[in-house]
């Protein structure tokens, strides 16, 4: 794999990135540190048969905001355990596999999909709920990217909710494996970037009365990459943290974000830090059609010593000299969600955030991000969710990179019968970055078949 050129890199990587999504789930403050959401997600195999059109299939499981009360509609039970199963396959046509300026690659790819979802109700307060979302990536004419492994969606997780007095206690485990490297915004020019991810954590949500409520946990976040161009990336994150809320009255809340992290990398290339984020936060539910979320806060990132930087020249692979990463950031975070249901039939989002991600071959870079989001059911058994999304980044350390990305898209599906959905979709995606040989666009299109048992 070629670096990227012109830019400044770690000897053992070639790319700049930090971060996953996967339709648009947000990491903005899971758990203390800041992780960018990159826009409206990747197409595979969809159903309107899931709740929210969601195209990885079956509901998230939302390690944060997991209830007891949280339920669907499950097809078989076996014993105490309720299930829903699903299988889909995608036919995808992407133009620039690769993301990249020059040589782009296109090619057809099969995507097959399996999801399974459970809940154990052990009793009225505690219950075991997990998932996980099963594909593989078939390239037909480039098979060096075929997927390594069966990947793991990141919605897989399994939590486990229960009561004792006022206490609430969750604890949850997450572990995914993807190879798609679209979702990461200071990346180009690599096709597949392999990791595995997990995070696992314990949460107590204290009711101290009937409008005062304490939430506090840990949780430890790692990434190993499966590609020997990757490791410098290898890492792990222990974080604490602590989020006191009020209900004034029945439509407001107002609350208090605080936490700490500890950032290790595996090796020396990348340097470790230790961030601090908090800020106040308000929940407004204006009527019974729109509710507004907004965040705004105060981060600092120390970092321990700097991140070696390589100056690769243009479009060749040789470092001709090396730099040290020293900057810390201090920086403010933000976020504004607004969510509204004008009828049954519609429903949209608009969400913007400031946010400071851990960088990749840089100490960190500052993003911005703005997007939107809707669901229009426009016939009885037809949907149409359209997204939109602009972002902006720029990068600590002597080169300093400035990067705008565009991204567009739309899905269609339509149920044809209770089990069988069948979908459209296609992605726009443009990248336009000051350093040379980074900017692309690409052009997907998926049509896939989705059956839930």
């Amino acid at each position: 794999m070629k670096p990227l050129r012109g830019r400044i890199l770690p000897l053992t990587c070639a790319v700049t990135s930090l971060a996953s999504a996967a339709y648009a789930q947000e990491y903005f403050r899971e758990f203390g540190t800041s992780r960018s959401s990159s826009g409206i997600g990747r197409l595979t195999p969809g159903s309107e048969v899931f709740e929210g059109n969601n195209p990885d299939g079956l509901s998230p499981i939302d390690p944060v905001a997991e209830t007891l009360e949280q339920d669907q509609d499950y097809n078989f039970r076996l014993g105490n355990v309720d299930f829903v199963v699903a299988a889909g396959i995608g036919v995808e046509f992407n133009d620039n596999i690769n993301l990249s300026e020059h040589d782009r690659l296109s090619d057809i790819i099969l995507r097959p999909s399996l999801d399974v979802e459970g809940v154990w109700r052990i009793s009225d307060t505690n219950r075991i709920r997990f998932g996980v979302g099963l594909s593989y990536a078939k390239y037909l004419d480039h098979s060096e990217y075929d997927s390594d492994s069966v990947l793991i969606s990141p919605n897989s997780a399994i939590a486990w909710t229960f009561k004792t007095g006022a206490f609430t206690i969750t604890l949850r485990e997450r572990l995914s494996y993807e190879e798609d490297p679209f979702d990461l915004p200071t990346l180009s020019g690599v096709a597949n970037y392999g990791r595995w991810e997990n995070q696992a954590g314990i949460q107590v949500d204290w009711d101290l009365n009937e409008s005062t409520k304490i939430s506090f946990g840990y949780d430890r976040y790692d990434l190993w990459a499966t590609d020997d161009n990757f490791t410098s990336q290898d890492r792990g994150i222990d974080t604490i943290y602590i989020r006191p809320s009020y209900q004034l009255n029945p439509y407001l809340t107002i609350g208090l974000h605080t936490s700490v992290s500890w950032v290790d990398f595996s090796e020396d290339v990348q340097a470790d830090s230790l961030v601090y984020m908090i800020g106040p936060y308000i929940l407004w539910k204006v009527n019974d059609y729109m509710d507004v979320y907004a965040e705004v806060g105060y981060q600092r990132s120390n970092f321990d010593g700097g991140t070696t930087e390589f100056v690769v020249t243009d479009r060749s692979d040789v470092v001709v000299g090396e730099a040290i990463d020293t900057e810390d950031s201090s920086s403010f975070y933000a976020k504004l969600e607004l969510r509204h249901r004008p009828s049954e039939n519609f429903r949209h989002k608009i969400m913007a955030s400031k946010t400071t991600e851990v960088g990749f071959g840089t100490n960190f870079y500052d993003l911005y991000h703005i997007e939107y989001t809707a669901d229009w059911k426009v016939a009885e058994n037809t949907s149409i969710s359209p997204t939109l999304f602009y972002e902006y980044y720029e990068t600590s350390g002597s080169l300093n990179e400035h990067a705008h990305r565009f991204g567009a898209a739309i899905g269609i599906h339509h149920i044809l019968s209770e089990h069988l959905t069948v979908g459209l979709d296609y992605r726009f995606l443009l990248k336009d970055s000051d350093v040379p040989d980074t900017d692309y666009y690409q052009n997907l299109a998926l049509v896939s078949l989705y059956y839930k048992f």
